[in-house]
């Protein structure tokens, strides 16, 4: 059975055990955010998918989709597996970095880079970037994470986990009932947990009700990476 109590006191467990996703983690920069809610009668399941940029790492090999699952019928927990890596070079690598040059940086050569196998064309114009808001931490020079946030929203679905390749933790045949690609997220960092939002409230009376209108929050959704500004910091 569904109970609403039980996903809250899930959800707020994960959180204080740092696996509910923090959108300003010190080590990651925030990117993009999915939410996907599966459900039928007796069992539930939610999928929450970040897409940000670890900052320990160097180039493509650093955008990084975390994928959290939690739920009362789940076929695999929390692990390293949450951690995909779904960005590949081509021909050219796409990032240059050297000991005097911290951090790396997009390689003025590099045409093109990989999505899932997916050819996707490298944008240098700046201007492309400043439409999005985006600041550079140095002059003519596109910083790894400046980069990933550049494909934000255009191609943020490239980067998502597949039905089947979430199909290791959350049963195949639990159908997907809702999707949200921005919400209001608590904040971590300050101890604020799931349960005192009342987005997080009304998602888990949707769940245990099957009915998404009763998702109806007066919260503003915070969850653009602007709003996370101490993340990937450290």
């Amino acid at each position: 059975m569904i109970d609403k109590e039980e996903i809250l006191r899930q959800l707020d467990s994960e959180a204080e055990s740092y696996v509910f996703p923090m959108l300003d983690n010190g080590y990651y920069y925030h990117g993009d955010q999915k939410l996907t809610i599966f459900r039928d009668e007796k069992r539930w399941a939610i999928l929450l998918e970040i897409l940000a940029y670890n900052n320990h790492l160097d180039g493509l090999e650093g955008i990084t989709t975390v994928a959290a699952v939690f739920g009362n019928c789940l076929t695999g927990w929390n692990d390293n597996d949450n951690f995909n890596y779904f960005a590949n070079d081509s021909e050219i690598e796409a990032f240059l970095c050297d000991e005097n040059n911290y951090p790396s940086y997009l390689n003025p050569l590099a045409k093109t880079f990989k999505v899932k196998e997916i050819e996707i064309p490298i944008i240098f114009d700046l201007e492309h970037y400043k439409s999005k808001k985006i600041d550079f931490e140095y002059v003519n020079k596109i910083t790894p994470r400046e980069f990933m946030r550049g494909l934000i929203p255009e191609h943020s679905h490239l980067f998502w986990l597949t039905r089947e390749e979430i199909s290791k933790k959350i049963p195949i045949d639990l159908p997907t009932f809702m999707i949200l690609d921005n919400w209001h997220h608590p904040d971590l960092v300050i101890g604020e947990i799931p349960s005192e939002t009342e987005t997080f409230r009304q998602l888990a009376d949707v769940i245990l009700n099957g009915d998404k209108n009763l998702y109806n929050t007066s919260e503003v959704n915070n969850t653009h990476w602007s709003n996370w500004p101490e993340g990937g910091t450290l």
